[in-house]
């Protein structure tokens, strides 16, 4: 599976303007009536619209519906292929016709982006936003994924506006005195959420993720797995603030309305791991890769055997990690970060993590992937060429623990101890629980670090 940006996830129709009436206020989360989970409700979606497609072969519309639902399938099951067959559907709903073909624009960029094809998704997106404002959030989405963030923060701002003139403009024609805040719109606010996580801002984070459930729990017709999302999305943010059991509490209400939720499943997995509890971690883990066998799932089960003392089921895990690699690679499936990470993290095939981290910086900007960068070049011993990528990663003062605890690891090595105590214990002070083993390394290297300064401690501004 390739994880694409936030809105590939939280699925609204392209065209979709809401109105205020349909939805909640802030502070008054609504229940409501939501059909029971059945397995086999996308696939009869999928084969109805492929049924209509063939009845009616020179319709737009259905073929750009049949590119939403293969995505929708991708949603449930991962499967790569449903991403190749809705951009192939979208494809061929803009052969037939473009003007005012929006929501084919917006399939085709999401399928796109689910692919990691990201120059090209943004090319997609651009024209959707020319049809319809909605477009700019599926532009910022793709921005935020390779690292422009300045653009995307423009864009967010400008759909904004765009959105909420074109719903004073519905509301004039309704006669509704009420009309539709961008910020009532679940999507819109994850999609914001990110920005505040990456510039340090956890507290507006959770503001935004929370409100954004609520929303989310409060649409009956949204899909069952853009309801898990949210609340996947809203537990990781509790977990990187070392809330472990609010973050469970969302991640168990995700899967109470989407059982199947594998992407849930793996951060349950990571969640019990981070408290020690190896055998919850091995049963959550297997519970994922059973659907989906990511990478850095299969990498948790090999960490949490070698935990138990089962090297050879733990071997077997990691061998599991490499044949993926080649598996997915061969189908188009992009997991070189979650490879390069694996092999740092493990002193495995250092000189392919490099290359693998530095491949990807060819595509991304983004701070995680200066840090996964950085990480591998200090696994491989280029110290100096590691600090200053995990100074980049450390350049907006996100608040993630994992990239204040490598920066920590790179600033040790170099001997600039009192830099290197400062990150590790900023680490562990923005969440203790942050991985099963890293903490404990942070803890023996600060116990073990010179407190006399080294002459190079100048912090980069930090935020949050």
């Amino acid at each position: 599976m390739v994880l694409g940006g936030a809105l590939v996830w939280a699925k609204m129709s392209g065209s979709q303007l809401l109105v205020r009436s349909q939805l909640p206020s802030a502070t008054a989360p609504v229940v409501v009536a939501r059909a029971a989970y059945d397995p086999a409700q996308v696939q009869k979606t999928l084969e109805f619209y492929a049924a209509q497609v063939r009845y009616d072969p020179g319709n737009a519309i259905f073929k750009a519906s049949l590119a939403a639902q293969y995505l929708e399938s991708y949603r449930e099951t991962g499967d790569s292929a449903d991403a190749t067959r809705a951009e192939q559907a979208a494809r061929a709903s803009l052969a037939i016709r473009t003007h005012g073909n929006s929501e084919a624009y917006f399939q085709l960029s999401r399928a796109l982006l689910t692919q990691h094809r990201f120059p090209e998704a943004l090319v997609v997106a651009r024209k959707a936003a020319v049809l319809n404002p909605v477009g700019l959030r599926e532009c910022a989405d793709i921005e935020i994924e390779v690292g422009d963030y300045d653009k995307a923060t423009h864009d967010i701002n400008a759909s904004q506006k765009a959105v909420a003139a074109a719903a004073r403009s519905v509301a004039l024609v309704r006669g509704d005195t009420a009309p539709a805040k961008p910020d009532d719109d679940p999507a819109f606010l994850a999609l914001a959420s990110r920005l505040n996580e990456l510039h340090g801002d956890s507290t507006g984070e959770l503001e935004l993720l929370t409100r954004a459930v609520k929303l989310a729990d409060a649409n009956a017709d949204m899909p069952v797995q853009s309801v898990a999302w949210f609340h996947e999305r809203l537990g990781r943010c509790l977990g990187m603030m070392g809330q472990l059991d609010e973050a469970e509490k969302s991640y168990m209400e995700g899967l109470r309305v989407f059982p199947r939720d594998y992407r849930t499943m793996a951060a349950l997995a990571h969640l019990n791991a981070a408290r020690g509890d190896w055998k919850e971690a091995i049963d959550w883990g297997q519970r994922a890769a059973n659907i989906v066998p990511a990478p850095e799932t299969l990498a948790l089960l090999g960490d949490a055997y070698t935990a138990l003392g089962d090297s050879q089921k733990a071997a077997a895990q990691f061998r599991l990690v490499e044949q993926i690699g080649k598996l997915s690679k061969a189908q188009g499936v992009i997991y070189d970060r979650q490879h390069a990470l694996f092999y740092a993290d493990h002193g495995r095939n250092l000189n392919e993590a490099v290359k693998l981290a530095r491949g990807e910086l060819r595509v991304r900007h983004d701070i995680y992937t200066y840090d996964t960068l950085a990480w591998t070049l200090f696994k491989a011993g280029q110290f100096a060429e590691a600090a200053a990528n995990a100074k980049r990663a450390l350049a907006f003062g996100t608040r993630d623990a994992s990239l204040y605890f490598h920066a920590g690891m790179i600033a040790a090595a170099q001997g600039q101890n009192q830099l290197a105590q400062t990150y590790l214990q900023r680490a562990l002070d923005i969440n203790p629980y942050f991985h099963p083993t890293q903490p404990a390394t942070a803890r023996a290297t600060l116990a073990n670090l010179n407190a006399a300064p080294s002459p190079d401690t100048k912090l980069p501004p930090t935020s949050g």
